[in-house]
C-alpha cells in the first residue's frame, strides 16, 4: 500500500482525494494545506478520507509533510506556479511525486523537476488525465492498432467559463497559471504528442481578450507533422454562461469518431455500411485511472511510460512555441 500525502485541497485536490478510494494500491494518509485547520473540521471532508480521522496528519506547510516520514508518495495539486518547488522539495525528500498539469511555466521549472527525480531515484508523473480518459484511450487505441486504417485528420476544442470563486484569483493571473493556453488548451496540445508525437513544425492564432495579465483565454494551433494529416485543437475561456465541453472529431480511412462531453452517450463511431456504434467503456474515469497507475508505477519503482513526464515537458514546450507563433504570425519549428 502506497502512503500518499495530498498537498493541495482546493477544487482539484478534492477531485483527486474522492479518487483514492477507488484505489486499493494508495491511500492518502496526510494533507497539507494552509488552511488545514479549517479543512481538518469539515466533517464532510473527513468523510472522503479512507483512513481513520485520527491517523490522518495534517500540516499547514507542505515542506513539514515531505520530511515527516508519514508518506511514501505525494500528490501535488497546488497553483502552476508552486510545481517545481514542491516536486523538488518531495523529491529531495526521497518521495514518489505525482503533481497537476500543466507540469509548470517554464521549461527551467520542468528541467529542474527532472533533474531532481533523476538524482532522487523516484517516480515522479504528471497527471495529464487526457491520457487516461476512456473516450481518448479508445481512439489512441483505435489508431495504434491500424483496424480503422490511417488516421487522416483529427480536430480537437474545449471551452468553458473562465475560473470563479476561490480559485479565480490565482487562475486569473497568468503568471500564476498560464491562463487558458497552459490550464485548458494544454490537455489537447499534450493529447496530440501522446498520440502521435511531437509535430514537426506549428502555427497558431490566439488572442487575450482580457489583457495580458489573465493570459491568452483564446487560442487555435495548428500542428504540421511533414505529411497530409490534419492535426489542429482550439479552446476558449468566455465571461458568458458557457457549458464547459471538450470535443473532438477523428477521421480515420475506415473511421470517423466523434466525442462530445456535453451529449450522452458523448463518443460516437461511424464506419461504411454500419449503423453509428456508441462503443461501452466501463471501468473507473480518468482522474482514477491515473492515480491508480501512478501507484502502481510508484510501487514497482519503474518510470510512468505512459504519462513520461519529459512528455509533459514537451507539452509545455509546444505550448510555449504556440505563443511565440501567436506573437511573430507565423510559424514555428518545433
Amino acid at each position: 500500500m502506497l502512503r500518499v500525502g495530498l498537498i493541495g485541497l482546493g477544487g482539484i485536490g478534492r477531485h483527486h482525494l474522492m479518487r483514492y478510494r477507488q484505489a486499493p494500491e494508495a491511500q492518502v494518509v496526510a494533507v497539507a494545506d494552509v488552511r488545514a485547520e479549517d479543512l481538518r473540521a469539515d466533517a464532510d471532508l473527513a468523510a472522503l478520507l479512507e483512513a481513520p480521522a485520527e491517523d490522518v496528519r495534517w500540516f499547514d506547510d507542505y515542506q513539514d509533510l515531505v520530511t515527516s516520514g508519514a508518506v511514501d508518495a505525494v500528490d501535488i495539486c497546488l497553483p502552476t506556479y508552486l510545481h517545481r518547488p514542491a516536486a523538488v522539495a518531495a523529491l529531495e525528500a526521497g518521495l514518489h511525486t505525482l503533481v497537476e498539469k500543466p507540469m509548470a511555466l517554464t521549461l527551467e521549472d520542468c528541467d529542474a523537476m527532472l533533474a531532481a527525480a533523476e538524482a532522487a531515484g523516484r517516480v515522479l508523473m504528471v497527471a495529464h488525465c487526457i491520457r487516461f480518459w476512456p473516450e481518448y484511450q479508445y481512439l489512441a487505441d483505435l489508431v495504434r492498432s491500424g483496424d480503422a486504417g490511417r488516421l487522416l485528420s483529427l480536430q480537437m476544442s474545449r471551452q468553458g467559463q473562465r475560473p470563479s470563486g476561490a480559485s479565480a484569483g490565482w487562475m486569473g493571473q497568468a503568471s500564476r497559471s498560464g491562463g487558458a493556453i497552459y490550464d485548458l488548451h494544454i490537455h489537447d496540445i499534450d493529447y496530440c504528442q501522446y498520440l502521435l508525437g511531437l509535430p514537426q513544425r506549428l502555427y497558431a492564432q490566439g488572442g487575450m481578450s482580457l489583457g495580458a495579465e489573465a493570459g491568452y483565454d483564446y487560442v487555435l494551433g495548428n500542428l504540421d507533422y511533414g505529411d497530409d494529416r490534419q492535426v489542429s485543437a482550439t479552446a476558449h475561456w468566455v465571461s458568458v454562461g458557457l457549458p464547459f465541453a471538450a470535443r473532438f472529431e477523428a477521421r480515420l480511412e475506415g473511421a470517423f469518431l466523434r466525442f462530445d462531453s456535453s451529449q450522452h452517450p458523448a463518443l460516437t463511431v461511424y464506419r461504411a455500411e454500419e449503423d453509428p456504434e456508441h462503443p461501452a467503456l466501463p471501468g473507473p474515469d480518468a482522474y482514477v485511472n491515473e492515480i491508480r497507475y501512478f501507484a502502481q508505477r510508484a510501487l514497482a519503482g519503474e518510470p510512468p511510460e505512459r504519462s513520461c513526464p519529459r512528455s509533459a515537458r514537451n507539452s509545455v514546450a509546444l505550448v510555449l512555441a504556440e505563443m511565440a507563433s501567436i506573437e511573430r504570425g507565423g510559424l514555428v519549428d518545433v
